[in-house]
């Protein structure tokens, strides 16, 4: 079985949190916590729990397994693609419709270039 690496998964909760425009203070608010804690927990310095992993999922709407991946230290190649594939398409849909369009035109010149 793959071992978790924590300090990655912690240091996904943050980039998750952190594109979502939330701040250590406002996390701490709704889980009733303080700022401490959610420091903690995003540099591994305390224990991660499912009630925090479940507040992350929903915040951030992701599933568990994607705040979780990064942390999975014997990925197959293929795995490794599709978790890849998966966190492309989830910042690609976070945009507006006109700005997809925008980037999926840059990225065609991109691949040209």
């Amino acid at each position: 079985m793959s071992e978790l690496d924590f300090a990655k998964v912690g240091l996904k909760m943050k980039q998750l949190r952190v594109e979502q425009g939330y701040t250590q203070e406002m996390v701490a608010e709704d889980l009733d916590c303080t700022v401490a804690f959610v420091s903690n927990l995003e540099n591994n310095r305390a224990k991660l729990n499912l009630r925090v992993l479940l507040y992350y999922s929903k915040l951030c709407n992701v599933t568990i397994d994607e705040i979780l991946e990064p942390g999975f230290t014997d990925r197959t190649p293929q795995e490794t693609s599709k978790a890849m594939n998966t966190e492309l398409l989830r910042v690609f849909q976070s945009y507006e419709p006109d700005e997809q369009k925008k980037i999926l035109k840059t990225l065609k010149l991109w691949k040209r270039g």
